[in-house]
């Protein structure tokens, strides 16, 4: 791919240059809010960035989450996490503070596509008392708001016979099931430990629990084109973030690249939120022919992979608007994940 500068360009890339180094958006993560400051620090995420406070002000939602909502939310009401006991599992409680705005979404790229990408920060108004799930010493699921407004938008997407890998403690499961376009639902979890924990406390409290089936196994091994094409909907859900969820769909992506409209990762966006920065370097480089050397091994490899993706694209590219389509594009970034750096 080549580059034709001009000055629509030259200043594209130096929005974007700036985007990246702008922080600005990180410092209202915990920060404090009530009634009387919220349209203030609306004002200011506004200012920062954040879109849902750029446009009018009686359009503006809330900062605010209602913990009661949440506590009678379906699974909430339902499933009874404190009948867990267990050597391996134990089961305790978290009190989350309120008024202190957390993320409750994955990235949210820019809709200007300019690398001024946010997230959704909302805080309690009233103190809630989350259920802890421990595995040892590790913690198994933490059921947070977060985790529900993360993994809900999916639950309401699927349709027909589902697959799913991980069980967690079965949110997204419950989730699915209450979905009327949902048929069956087939988990692929890896952990004996789990699945024994959950058939024998949580599975219980679930509706038409015969629509429900459970396959011991490693996610990488059924994670194939063979499989996957028995199922209408596939959600992957076995990383604690987007830093190790990268490096997992990172793997996945190279065993099999399936359809992407049939298979969504958990918070993608949020494990490929550095690849349009980098995407964005290389175009740098390439219209001002320099080289880009980064110091971190992870994002060096991934530039290395761009720069694969892109060798092999023959346009000459005279407008913003075609190097935005290639920075954001889902379908692209999958495909430059999807690679790996050999030389075969």
């Amino acid at each position: 791919m080549k580059i034709q500068r001009s000055p629509e360009i030259d200043r594209f890339l130096r929005r974007c240059m700036s985007n990246i180094k702008n922080e600005s958006k990180n410092r209202f993560l915990d920060a404090k809010v009530t009634t009387k400051n919220e349209k203030y620090i609306q004002r200011q995420m506004g200012k920062a960035g954040f879109e849902e406070f750029q446009g009018p002000e009686e359009n503006w939602p809330s900062l605010f989450i209602k913990s009661q909502d949440f506590m009678l939310s379906p699974y909430n009401s339902n499933i009874r996490l404190d009948k867990i006991e267990n050597e391996e599992f134990r089961f305790s409680s978290e009190l989350l503070p309120a008024n202190q705005l957390f993320n409750v979404s994955g990235i949210i790229f820019d809709k200007n596509r300019e690398l001024n990408d946010w997230m959704q920060l909302r805080a309690l108004d009233q103190p809630f008392k989350a259920a802890v799930l421990w595995q040892n010493d590790d913690v198994w699921m933490l059921d947070a708001p977060s985790e529900s407004y993360t993994i809900d938008p999916y639950a309401k997407k699927a349709s027909g016979n589902v697959l799913t890998f991980g069980l967690g403690i079965g949110y997204f499961v419950y989730m699915a099931m209450l979905n009327p376009n949902v048929k069956s639902v087939t988990i692929i979890e890896k952990s004996s430990s789990v699945i024994e924990i959950f058939n024998q406390y949580i599975l219980p409290q679930f509706p038409q629990i015969e629509k429900i089936e459970i396959i011991e196994g490693d996610a990488f091994d059924y994670f194939n084109e063979k499989f996957i094409q028995g199922f209408d909907y596939v959600f992957v859900d076995i990383w604690k973030s987007g830093n190790d969820g990268f490096l997992t769909i990172e793997k996945l992506l190279q065993k099999y690249y399936p359809p992407i409209e049939k298979v969504d990762f958990w918070i993608e966006s949020s494990c490929f939120e550095f690849i349009p920065a980098l995407i964005l370097l290389y175009f740098d480089a390439i219209a001002h022919h320099k080289d880009v050397i980064l110091q971190d091994p992870l994002y060096q490899r991934t530039l290395s992979k761009i720069s694969k993706y892109f060798d092999l694209d023959d346009s000459v590219i005279s407008d913003a608007d075609s190097l935005k389509g290639r920075m954001y594009d889902s379908q692209i970034l999958r495909r430059i994940v999807s690679l790996n750096n050999s030389h075969e």
